[in-house]
């Protein structure tokens, strides 16, 4: 292990891994990878791969281009110019953020508390996730300590159970994969979920997240990140992003034909019920309000910061900031998870692979100028 590893106490390295997971893992982490095993699921294992690339592959790679720049959005945007390089971002950030991402985790959280509590109205839950959400980003806190301490335990445990006790249950009682009347070939089913994967929103996401967690490790007396305990974190959180997602595909295929006429987001509870029985329905509520809301929790704080620091009568003004935030949050959500992914798929479709090409880029230079420069270093040594 090199010294620059050693140098990062483990548990700060597992602490920041666990964060990274339960940031990502949200709303569409719950729903999409089900709706790809239910429609294709025969070819499940292409539809998980594809998926895996665009929802897991690329966001890592968000990750990396953070961590190459030390948690600047300004420089990964620098190639736009001044006024685009404010507008993409601050767009991505809306959706993101009270215009997308945050609305969604409530709507899909909605679905899943339905499963016991049918006469609950959309508004009541919505405004009890935006006061636990005000509650939880109040104060002006380190977030990957809080989520990594607190919100992940209950998270992971929580869905080890469903997950786990589904997958279980569809292995031991030979819950055999039908295939689909309207069978498609696995190159269809892996293009499907590859695009899909925009729909994740997670690279997106790991331009804002990245920047908590590069300065999670931040050293407090110079602007030095190490590099590797930092990227090691960052994988630990992936690997359990594509673990999971793994569980939920196959799941999506192993009960397609008892779920395939749901809601999108009713899938995983009735999943559960069959596996665990009806009386799973409060730990399968709860396990996806908390996932839901960890990631919500997550994107108010960094979406928050951003505006903070962005917009200029908004500077210094934090707790208006997160009133305006939550309450465009409460309105969206009312629309439901259907009305908010007819708002965002048409953006993603050109924004997700512009973004990616950013991404690459900002990678490729960084490395370019890291071996140029290493070069250099050993071309003095000779001449010495």
């Amino acid at each position: 292990m090199s010294a620059q590893v050693r140098s990062v106490a483990k548990i700060k390295i597992f602490i920041a891994g666990f964060a990274a997971f339960a940031m990502f893992f949200g709303s569409g982490n719950l729903v999409f990878p089900l709706l790809l095993g239910s429609k294709s699921p025969t070819n499940w294992f292409y539809s998980s791969l594809g998926l895996a690339i665009t929802g897991v592959f690329v966001p890592f790679l968000g990750l990396v281009a953070m961590t190459c720049l030390k948690g600047s959005q300004d420089a990964f945007f620098r190639w736009l110019g001044r006024i685009a390089g404010w507008i993409i971002p601050f767009l991505i950030l809306l959706l993101i953020g009270p215009f997308g991402v945050i609305p969604r985790c409530i709507a899909v959280g909605y679905g899943a508390w339905q499963s016991f509590s049918e006469q609950t109205p959309l508004w009541l839950f919505t405004l009890g996730c935006v006061g636990i959400i005000w509650i939880a980003t109040y104060s002006n806190c380190k977030i990957v300590d809080v989520i990594g301490k607190y919100f992940t335990p209950f998270k992971l445990g929580a869905l080890a159970l469903v997950i786990g006790g589904s997958f279980y249950f569809a292995i031991t009682s030979q819950q055999g994969i039908v295939s689909s009347s309207a069978a498609v070939s696995p190159a269809t089913s892996f293009k499907e979920s590859f695009f899909e994967g925009y729909h994740t929103m997670d690279l997106m996401a790991a331009l804002f997240f990245g920047v908590s967690l590069v300065h999670y490790f931040k050293a407090k007396e110079n602007d030095v990140i190490p590099f590797k305990p930092t990227l090691i974190a960052m994988a630990i959180g992936m690997f359990l992003l594509f673990i999971v997602y793994m569980a939920l595909v196959y799941l999506g295929a192993a009960y397609s034909a008892q779920i395939t006429h749901l809601p999108a987001t009713q899938m995983l509870p009735e999943i559960a019920s069959i596996a665990l029985g009806e009386t799973s329905d409060y730990l399968i509520s709860f396990t996806l309000v908390v996932s839901c809301l960890t990631t919500a929790v997550a994107l108010t704080a960094v979406s928050v910061d951003f505006i903070c620091e962005k917009v200029a009568f908004l500077r210094q003004k934090r707790q208006l900031t997160l009133a305006l935030s939550l309450i465009i949050t409460f309105i969206i959500a009312l629309t439901g998870f259907t009305g908010i992914m007819s708002l965002m798929a048409p953006i993603l479709t050109w924004l997700y692979p512009f973004v990616i090409g950013l991404t690459i880029l900002n990678i490729a230079v960084h490395f370019y100028k890291r071996r140029k420069s290493s070069k250099l270093d050993q071309n003095g040594k000779k001449a010495a």
